[in-house]
C-alpha cells in the first residue's frame, strides 16, 4: 500500500512555513518545530486573547505539542530521511488544517480536537501531553477490564 504523500516534491522546510502561516492566520504566533533523530515536534501556544475565537472556554493560554515519529525502514540514508520528512510534514499540515476546519465549522471544539496534544505539567515543571499520560492508562484499563481512575499528573511531585 502506498503511503499518503509518498513521492511529494514539496520540501519539509516549505511545509513548515505553510504550517506556521496556517497558525498565523488564526492569530497563533508562538510556534516552533524541534527536529530530533527519530521524530519531529510542532509546538504552539494559544494566547488567552484567542480563547473566544477558538472556543477554548478558559482564561489561560494553552500549549499544544504534536510529536511526529518516523521510521526510515529500508532507506536509512540522508536522502531517505529527507524523503520521509517531506512526506510526514505534508501529512501534518493536512492534519492540522482538517482540525481547524472542524473547529471553525462547529463540528468540534478546540480543546476536544487537540486534547491528546495538550501540554500538561507537574509541580516540578516536567511536561508531557495528555495523550502520552492517559493513553497507556486507558489501554491498560481496557485490557484488564478494570475501570480505575485516571491519574493525570502521576504522583504530582
Amino acid at each position: 500500500m502506498k503511503k499518503t504523500y509518498q513521492g511529494t516534491k514539496v520540501s519539509w522546510a516549505k511545509t513548515q512555513t505553510q504550517i506556521v502561516k496556517l497558525l498565523n492566520e488564526r492569530d497563533i504566533y508562538e510556534s516552533r518545530f524541534t527536529n530530533l533523530e527519530d521524530k519531529f515536534v510542532l509546538e504552539f501556544r494559544v494566547k488567552e486573547s484567542k480563547k473566544v475565537f477558538l472556543g477554548i472556554g478558559i482564561n489561560k493560554g494553552i500549549t499544544v505539542r504534536v510529536v511526529v515519529p518516523f521510521h526510515l525502514g529500508n532507506n536509512p540514508s540522508q536522502r531517505g530521511r529527507e524523503i520521509e520528512l517531506n512526506r510526514l510534514h505534508r501529512v501534518l499540515l493536512n492534519h492540522i488544517k482538517a482540525k481547524f476546519v472542524a473547529i471553525e465549522n462547529g463540528v468540534t471544539e478546540f480543546m476536544e480536537e487537540f486534547m491528546p496534544h495538550l501540554v500538561i505539567m507537574d509541580k516540578t515543571g516536567n511536561s508531557t501531553t495528555m495523550g502520552q499520560t492517559l493513553l497507556p492508562q486507558y489501554k491498560k484499563s481496557i485490557e484488564s477490564g478494570e475501570q480505575k481512575p485516571f491519574n493525570l499528573l502521576g504522583d504530582g511531585n
